[in-house]
């Protein structure tokens, strides 16, 4: 396979900040961009950073670019940043996949707001056709407080401590370490099958293993 170009929103995620460590650890991507409203504290030879206003994102602002990875779900609260005008300015750039994190039990005709606000998000990406759209929908992401200055919310911890009796049918609901999921975009990514369409459940997500050693 040809060396590949990986594109990352949302750096100032713990998905994000994971994501761009194992992409920078992988031999086939010889350049990570990471597009961000402020500058990032990350350092790798592989990394170009774009300081961009995403309330103006087009699709040059990406340059050259085979994958594109989206780790900020969509919020009724955030006013500096639109999903659909970030999918849309993907959708004309040349990127050949673009991978987005959604929520388990997204579903646009759901009687939960969350819920429904997720599927008819996906349902937009839908419409817009790319050439390969990777959706996940991972269950409660889980984080290391101490390592993202972040305090560890009440799901979380009982999420963590209830982990061990999530087994058969209750699997789907246990919580994901955001390194997993961020390993599950890379690998789905790399696949070389490029479906038009791809839709990753938690425990798909859970149960994915590298495959490449790192470089």
């Amino acid at each position: 396979m040809r060396s590949r170009t990986a594109a990352v929103i949302g750096s100032h995620t713990a998905t994000g900040a994971e994501l761009i460590k194992e992409l920078c650890s992988r031999k086939i991507y010889d350049e990570v961009i990471i597009l961000s409203e402020s500058h990032t504290s990350y350092t790798h030879e592989k990394i170009s950073e774009r300081i961009i206003d995403f309330r103006y994102i087009e699709a040059a602002h990406f340059g050259v670019v085979d994958d594109v990875f989206c780790c900020i779900q969509p919020s009724a609260d955030d006013d500096w940043f639109d999903p659909l005008k970030l999918a849309s300015a993907v959708k004309h750039s040349n990127a050949s996949q673009y991978l987005v994190i959604s929520s388990m039990g997204a579903d646009a005709r759901s009687v939960l707001r969350l819920n429904r606000r997720y599927g008819k998000y996906e349902q937009q990406l839908q419409r817009l056709a790319f050439p390969s759209l990777h959706i996940f929908r991972p269950s409660i992401l889980l984080t290391d407080p101490v390592e993202y200055g972040v305090k560890e919310s009440v799901a979380e911890r009982a999420m963590t401590f209830a982990g061990w009796a999530m087994i058969g049918p209750l699997k789907t609901y246990k919580g994901i370490r955001a390194s997993q999921l961020a390993l599950a975009m890379t690998e789905k990514a790399l696949d070389e099958r490029f479906p038009t369409l791809a839709i990753y459940q938690s425990g798909e997500i859970e149960n994915t293993k590298r495959r490449e050693t790192k470089a």
